[in-house]
């Protein structure tokens, strides 16, 4: 007998077969990396890429603003329609924007479940100091309730 491999053990390129049994399945069947066959490889669809591409677009572009000072002067200047917006937010009396503002600067805020508040009843001074970063309960708890007397 020779220590030679019979040419029926040896592929043709001469190198081993690899091994195939328990827990050794073959290269064609084990997992590819980085592919998953469960995976969705359209991945996002192209309408909403070329939304979010058309809003970045729209909100980039510069409006002209005219802004009357309480000093009687006029100032003009540039901003994006992104800009804009956040102001007209800002200054709304809206109390949907105002929690939209307060859900976009500290998301974790409006989550809290130890804390249950109705930002709808809050004053404006109260929602300014909390914009300005100032802690929720320590703006809560600072400022007296008002209580109707008759």
């Amino acid at each position: 007998m020779t220590d030679e491999k019979s040419t029926d053990t040896v592929n043709l390129v001469g190198k081993e077969p690899e091994e195939v049994g328990y827990k050794k399945p073959p290269k064609s069947g084990q997992f590819k990396k980085g592919y998953d066959p469960r995976r969705r490889l359209s991945g996002v669809p192209k309408e909403a890429i070329a939304a979010r591409k058309l809003i970045r677009k729209i909100g980039a572009e510069l409006v002209h603003v005219k802004e009357k000072l309480e000093s009687g002067e006029t100032v003009e200047y540039d901003i994006t329609r992104a800009t804009a917006m956040i102001r007209l937010m800002f200054s709304s009396r809206a109390p949907a924007d105002k929690q939209t503002l307060l859900k976009a600067l500290w998301p974790g805020l409006l989550r809290d479940e130890n804390i249950t508040i109705d930002y709808t009843k809050l004053t404006d001074e109260q929602l300014d100091r909390i914009i300005a970063g100032e802690d929720v309960l320590s703006v809560l708890s600072s400022t007296p309730h008002r209580t109707s007397e008759s």
